[in-house]
């Protein structure tokens, strides 16, 4: 089928925003976000990579209408239509904008670490809520539940995605199986095997046992099952719960046969009863439906004091309502935005989402205390709610709110979300103003870990390094960069930087790395090879040194320094000779620059020709005396200790 690319129009109606998936990218499917005439924001244009038959087109169609008919609800994906457009079956669905870590799926959640037993039981009851209710409008199964069909929207509420789609599959279409699928990585491989290909329907690693054998006769009790491998995930950072044989040359048999033999690895934690019984291998043994799994999540919550917000039933007309209200703070314009969502919020007090956006309205109108009020008033339905918290600090910053309040805000929801860079970068800078430095380094190094290119990220841990390099906060500044280096090794100016904080905290090892480093991301850097030079003069490494030197003679920069250190070591290599040979001329063509006449006293001095050393040092006396300033007492003051040394050991000797 036609593959289509951004810009590209689909049936002269929908403009191509983004592609997910597709051809080596995916299994079957393709996923279109579009933007239409039509519709005030962009929605999503799913289909298939492979031509249809004619029984599957009517499969699709078919599954795609339960889609639809699963309705409208707070925790299902909306799907509007299905329809042919230039021979190609789509179905247009909501679209879950990611938030502003690009997080829109539980897979994005659970690849980076394990979740908040707060966030586990909030999401699950929100799955529960969500297949309970497309279950009384008719959807027998699911077939594909997986963490890339749990969607995550922006106020942390988990959407159902993609009913029916896994059953509409074209059964005389094998995907193309590509090596062994590594557990943890996106290659999610759909509807392989080799032995029952026509009834095998869903994504291995989580298909119930009864799935492997006839998908077209399974119930709630298999999507049930798939849940509990994903409960198995949030607890453990996208760990799998069976042992799988990762030689294996048969990928599907090898689930098959953790799937119906093995048990769960047993893990330490209330909700390890709940997991087992959704992963046991008889159907009967398991749940029979979602109020059932339901009640024991709610016990779970009520034993461990977490508060579950209520189950939302939103009228169609008002979920439009909101996507209104969204849209028209994307066209800007905020009067007809807040005049939406107050509507809403007046018809649903409950539900979290709406003051969350409310909250957001009010900030992009600037009203920052009713912001801070219906953000409150979100908290409190669901205090679990990153981004309710994210927004609550970023209003109280534009406001006379003690910092302490403001890093509060911020924290809570890292609590929730320990992997919320954006809520990292906005705490960094309420921390310096408290002047809690260790606790900013902490949070800079590990959102420098988590996203090393987001601008904000960067922007703030330059602030970060700046005001530590200010204080000499030497220990902060070489944590923080190591950090910075490691996720961007490529960032010269973070080993420059690396370089410069291990000169002042005297690791002259890891100074030369770091200069190295620069060198070879910027090898025309004169500052590097400058200090490359003295360090490796500081280390004795002669031969280092003298190219350093050369190299810095050759581009004449930083004449001086790299003349008196080839002296030197020419000098200290036994090169007596040679040393005077080569500054000779230097000093004869600056017979005004003292520092070099200092430089030969001291080769003489090595080589015991006191008398000469003396001479060079009257001279660059000399010339000092006829200058001023501070620097000229002090330089002034060494030449005559040095004096005083040699004529004491010319004495002795």
């Amino acid at each position: 089928m036609k593959q289509y690319s951004p810009g590209d129009q689909i049936g002269g109606e929908f403009t191509v925003q983004g592609v997910y998936g597709g051809e080596a990218k995916s299994g079957m499917g393709v996923v279109y976000l579009v933007q239409s005439r039509e519709t005030p924001g962009p929605v999503i244009l799913k289909t298939c990579q492979q031509p249809l038959g004619s029984d599957a087109k009517k499969q699709f169609i078919s599954e795609a209408h339960a889609w639809i008919n699963a309705g409208v609800h707070a925790n299902i994906v909306q799907a509007y239509w299905v329809r042919e457009i230039a021979n190609q079956l789509f179905v247009c669905a909501e679209y879950i904008r990611p938030d502003e870590d690009g997080r829109n799926t539980l897979t994005h959640f659970i690849e980076v670490g394990t979740l908040r037993i707060e966030i586990i039981l909030l999401w699950a009851s929100q799955f529960c809520y969500g297949m309970a209710y497309a279950r009384s409008r008719g959807v027998v199964a699911h077939r594909d539940i997986k963490p890339d069909n749990l969607m995550i929207d922006t106020t942390g509420t988990l959407k159902v995605t993609d009913f029916g789609l896994a059953k509409s599959i074209n059964p005389d279409f094998v995907a193309e199986k590509k090596g062994w699928w590594q557990f943890g990585k996106q290659e999610q491989q759909e509807t392989v095997s080799s032995t029952k290909t026509g009834s095998v329907m869903g994504t291995l690693p989580y298909m119930a046992p009864e799935q492997f054998l006839d998908a077209k006769s399974v119930d709630c009790r298999a999507d049930i099952y798939s849940f509990g491998i994903i409960l198995f995930q949030m607890l453990t950072g996208n760990q799998y719960p069976y042992k799988i044989d990762q030689t294996s040359t048969d990928v599907g048999a090898e689930f098959f046969r953790a799937h119906t033999t093995e048990r769960p690895t047993q893990l330490k934690s209330p909700l390890m009863r709940v997991i087992s019984k959704c992963l046991e291998k008889k159907p009967d043994n398991r749940y029979s439906g979602y109020d059932s799994l339901l009640s024991d999540i709610r016990a779970i919550a009520k034993k461990n004091n977490i508060k579950l917000p209520p189950v939302q039933q939103v009228a169609k007309e008002d979920e439009e309502l909101y996507a209104k209200a969204q849209s028209y703070v994307a066209l800007g314009d905020k009067d007809r935005a807040l005049s939406a969502i107050n509507e809403y919020v007046a018809k649903y007090r409950e539900n979290y989402c709406g003051w969350t956006e409310k909250g957001r309205i009010h900030y992009e109108k600037g009203e920052f205390a009713k912001g801070i009020d219906a953000t409150k008033n979100s908290i409190a339905i669901n205090p679990y709610n990153t981004h309710a918290w994210n927004n609550l600090g970023i209003l109280l910053k534009h406001t006379e709110a003690p910092q302490t309040k403001v890093i509060e805000a911020f924290n809570s929801a890292l609590l929730f979300d320990p992997y919320n860079v954006v809520a990292m970068a906005n705490l960094i800078e309420p921390l310096l103003i408290e002047n809690m430095t260790d606790e900013a380094t902490i949070v800079a190094s590990k959102a420098l870990q988590l996203r090393p290119n987001k601008p904000s990220i960067v922007d703030n841990a330059e602030a970060l390094l700046t005001n530590l390099m200010e204080k000499q906060e030497f220990q902060n500044a070489d944590q923080l960069l190591a950090k910075w280096t490691s996720a961007l090794p490529q960032d010269a100016n973070a080993w420059h930087n690396l370089g410069l904080v291990s000169v002042a905290q005297k690791n002259i090892d890891k100074a030369i790395e770091s200069f190295k480093h620069v060198q070879e991301l910027m090898p025309d850097d004169d500052f590097s090879v400058e200090q490359l030079a003295k360090l490796y003069f500081e280390k004795k490494k002669a031969p280092e040194c003298l190219e350093c030197c050369n190299t810095l003679l050759e581009r004449k920069h930083k004449m001086d320094l790299a003349v008196s250190l080839k002296a030197r070591i020419l000098n200290y290599i036994g090169g007596y000779n040679r040393a005077l040979e080569f500054l000779n001329p230097y000093i004869k063509n600056n017979s005004g620059n003292d520092a070099l006449l200092v430089v030969r006293s001291e080769v003489h001095e090595y080589r015991d020709n006191f008398k000469a050393a003396i001479q060079d040092l009257r001279r660059a006396r000399s010339i000092l005396a006829k200058k001023n300033g501070t620097e000229v007492a002090d330089n002034l003051h060494f030449i005559d200790q040095k004096m005083d040394m040699i004529m004491s050991n010319e004495s002795k000797g």
